[in-house]
């Protein structure tokens, strides 16, 4: 059988660059050479390339995704995609992908646009009756002034990047005080901010994939930050947290949230592996967010997860290349 010629992304335009390329780096690594040309594609404004074994890097001809390595051009069958952030999860990429007639493990570009502005995504969500906190959604600075959101929101409450991943810029405020900083923060990293109110509870994660087109939830994990929150230096940082795989609760509230987490991954239309955040408070799970493009680092959740429900990992990934190539 001939070998299929895959690419994957990594990298992206965001804080979660360097986290990004390692992702890719270790699917890369783990995809089945007997089945697969694999060739890892570097992503970082507009410079993407390949660079192979011998470390000679090459441009991608952004006119239709190829490489011309020793005067063969490249033509891919299929886009592993691992970028966090901007382009890879936002819907830049995939609709370029689309474009182009080129498979990928994502969401599709509108699902993907949809999901990664928090504001937008918790409306739809709670649309499908799921808890969502109570926020306010801010797309300039000084819209609206700090009295204002006080009045508004009750404190502790969260301010963050609306479109973004890993906590980067994100904060919790405890004081009036710290309102100000915490928004002049937030808005270093992005155009528009969300605030949320602080739901006080057990941080319940769940990560789905599709099989055969069904939505399949994978063994639940209790994240436990041994700093206030679950920010980038303990989501990343080895010993700053502990994930508790699996999560200690009830059975009944594990297939609830499975239950709930399919229910969104079908609804949102999502593709791929997903993993949705929840709070799990006084027996009722809140909605966090949605992950599309989640980590795959050795030290990820979700590979963790597919570990635990029993699949290897190239396993695993050759699962969402075949999902993803049936269209």
């Amino acid at each position: 059988m001939k070998k299929l010629n895959i690419a994957v992304t990594g990298g992206g335009n965001s804080g979660e660059y360097d986290i990004s390329v390692k992702s890719s780096q270790r699917v890369a690594s783990l995809l089945d050479q007997r089945k697969y040309n694999v060739y890892l594609i570097l992503i970082r404004g507009k410079e993407w390339v390949y660079q192979d074994a011998q470390g000679k890097v090459y441009p991608v001809n952004l006119n239709d995704f190829s490489l011309s390595l020793n005067q063969e051009i490249i033509h891919f069958d299929l886009v592993f995609n691992v970028i966090h952030g901007t382009p890879g999860e936002d819907g830049k990429l995939q609709g370029y992908f689309e474009m182009l007639g080129i498979r990928h493990t994502s969401c599709d570009s509108i699902t993907s646009a949809l999901t990664f502005n928090k504001s937008f995504c918790n409306k739809v969500v709670s649309s499908y009756g799921v808890k969502t906190a109570q926020s306010l959604h801010l797309n300039r600075p000084g819209v609206i002034s700090p009295e204002e959101i006080l009045k508004t929101l009750r404190l502790p409450f969260f301010v963050k990047p609306n479109c973004g991943g890993s906590s980067v810029g994100m904060s919790k405020v405890h004081t009036p005080e710290e309102l100000l900083p915490a928004l002049e923060l937030a808005f270093k990293h992005d155009r528009e901010v969300l605030i949320e109110e602080y739901i006080k509870g057990r941080e319940i994660t769940c990560g789905v994939y599709s099989r055969n087109g069904n939505p399949v939830a994978l063994p639940l994990v209790e994240v436990v930050s041994k700093k206030e929150f679950f920010d980038f230096e303990a989501k990343y940082t080895e010993n700053m947290a502990d994930e508790i795989l699996p999560a200690p609760i009830s059975e009944e509230l594990s297939q609830r949230c499975q239950e709930t987490a399919r229910m969104l991954y079908s609804k949102l239309n999502c593709k791929g592996v997903v993993r949705f955040d929840f709070i799990l408070s006084d027996g009722e799970f809140w909605f966090l967010e949605v992950n599309t493009v989640p980590g795959m680092t050795s030290a990820s959740i979700v590979p963790k997860m597919a570990r635990h429900a029993g699949m290897e990992l190239p396993d695993f990934y050759d699962l969402l290349i075949e999902e993803a190539l049936k269209g």
